[in-house]
């Protein structure tokens, strides 16, 4: 069983996420933004981070940025954006910024649920 972070600020699509996943036998933590994430990566163990990009405070990008320079021993860790942002720039930017993997909205959960079996 993994522990799987949703960074989602749709409250309605994070829920939809979060039981896909636990679902699969995972367990599973939400943060409404990347800055409630960032706290929540400095408190628990986690092996696998499911973010939105467009989100209050801490977009996405912000997120992966800041959680690779203030906890560098997270760098690895497994990471897939999932974003409404569907063009071939916006999932290069994604995977740039450090993402493992994207996926777009509308969810393919079938995509998204091999994706975590890949990396969990």
């Amino acid at each position: 069983m993994a522990k799987v972070l949703i960074v989602e600020d749709e409250r309605d699509l994070s829920e939809l996420i979060m039981d896909e996943v636990e679902s699969m036998g995972h367990e599973v933590y939400v943060a409404n933004n990347g800055e409630e994430a960032l706290h929540f990566c400095a408190t628990r163990k986690l092996d696998l981070i499911l973010s939105d990009i467009n989100m209050p405070k801490l977009n996405g990008y912000q997120f992966r940025r800041e959680l690779t320079n203030k906890h560098p021993h997270l760098a690895k860790l497994p990471f897939i954006f999932v974003s409404a942002y569907s063009e071939e720039s916006d999932i290069a930017d994604g995977l740039i910024t450090g993402a493992d993997h994207y996926v777009t909205k509308p969810i393919d959960f079938d995509a998204l649920r091999g994706l975590i079996t890949d990396v969990t």
